[in-house]
């Protein structure tokens, strides 16, 4: 934040020429790289991670919270560089990537920009929009507890109807186990975050 002095150190300087040095080599991979296919929803994880990202680094830089749109590029790097996405999905993030990176980083943002064989300047280039619809999972992941305990966790669509969770979690062996053939004394759907089974 700008209210607070910066301190710097050698340490953090190492670790963000280690950053800035990691999406230069990954743009570079991603260039060299022949097109290749998608592994099944890679690309539309790709896409949607690259959307919030453009608004999270958006809002960061908006609010002046440098910080923040700092550490979400850095996260949006690492999956980047994990992604299984075809080499146009890719691409497409990494340009993103760079205009999101230019603010901070222009002399950087500026050479990955002419590398991707764009023309122009990126600081002219439109700043990117986040589309809304791609901010929403479609899945959620929701913790089950059984009284209390953290024991397995359940992948569903982010509007299932609580009664369908609540089949959903109790179909999962760890719950099934811990029941042993009872019935459960309750179970507690909070919607979006996490099911308590009660035995």
């Amino acid at each position: 934040p700008p209210e607070r002095d910066v301190e710097w150190t050698a340490a953090g300087a190492d670790a963000a020429h280690k950053h800035l040095s990691r999406v230069h080599r990954l743009t570079s991979q991603i260039i060299a790289t022949p097109a290749e296919a998608a592994t099944q929803g890679a690309d539309e994880a790709l896409l949607r991670e690259m959307h919030k990202t453009i608004h999270d680094v958006t809002v960061g830089v908006e609010s002046f919270g440098f910080n923040a749109a700092i550490a979400r590029l850095y996260a949006f790097t690492n999956t980047l560089a994990k992604s299984k996405a075809s080499t146009d999905a890719k691409r497409q993030a990494a340009k993103t990537l760079a205009q999101l990176m230019s603010p901070m980083t222009p002399h950087l943002a500026e050479e990955l920009w002419q590398m991707l064989g764009h023309a122009g300047l990126i600081t002219t280039a439109p700043w990117p929009k986040a589309d809304e619809a791609m901010l929403v999972d479609e899945t959620i992941t929701l913790p089950i507890q059984i009284n209390g305990k953290r024991r397995a966790e359940i992948s569903v669509p982010a509007d299932m109807d609580k009664s369908e969770v609540e089949k959903t979690a109790l179909a999962v062996d760890a719950v099934i186990k811990a029941l042993d053939g009872a019935q459960p004394k309750k179970v507690i759907v909070v919607p979006g975050r996490i099911v308590n089974v009660v035995i």
